[in-house]
């Protein structure tokens, strides 16, 4: 039985990353499952409910392609909403949240540094190919992508500045005072 979790790397996230909940899962023979134990007290008969999530002896690259295999021969985890951007994921992240990647590997996000989070006047949001738009910041040459738009009220984006770096954060209707968050 495999029970070790390697730390993973953001560098190393195949995304998007799936919410998994916050009980770690069951590894074994490279299935990753959520198992539940049950027993009639009448009968004295015991029961298990095995929900997998992955099996990566089945030779497909993605998580969705191994899923579509299982999806007929097995009870399936139901996995939840797609995360596509690290500020979505630190969003969700508590240190009980477990996630899965497209490849697979499931790990935990902890939250250990401080990024300050500001706010700065949206100069322009221009239309993106696809789905959401691109912003303008005044004062910075960087542009940002948003899976959405803002609306006619909120003219602020709220910016958390990582590593000499911007991450779209969200959007304000006013700015706010300067914040700390853990990321």
């Amino acid at each position: 039985m495999e029970t070790s979790w390697k730390p993973i790397k953001l560098s190393e996230i195949s995304w998007p990353v799936f919410k998994l909940g916050e009980h770690r899962p069951e590894q074994r023979d490279g299935r990753v499952f959520y198992l539940a134990e049950y027993s009639d007290k009448d009968t004295n008969e015991y029961f298990e409910n095995i929900r997998l999530i992955d099996d990566k002896s089945i030779t497909k690259p993605t998580l969705g392609l191994r899923r579509l295999v299982l999806r007929n021969q097995s009870t399936l985890h139901r996995i939840g909403t797609a995360i596509y951007s690290l500020v979505d994921l630190v969003k969700l992240a508590k240190h009980t949240t477990w996630f899965i990647d497209s490849s697979g590997a499931v790990f935990q996000h902890k939250k250990c540094t401080r990024a300050k989070l500001q706010t700065r006047r949206i100069k322009q949001v221009l239309p993106a190919a696809g789905l959401g738009c691109v912003l303008e910041i005044e004062g910075l040459s960087q542009r940002f992508k948003s899976m959405l738009r803002p609306s006619a009220e909120q003219q602020w984006a709220g910016l958390l500045e990582v590593s000499g770096g911007y991450l779209l954060y969200g959007f304000y209707d006013q700015p706010i005072k300067p914040t700390w968050r853990l990321v």
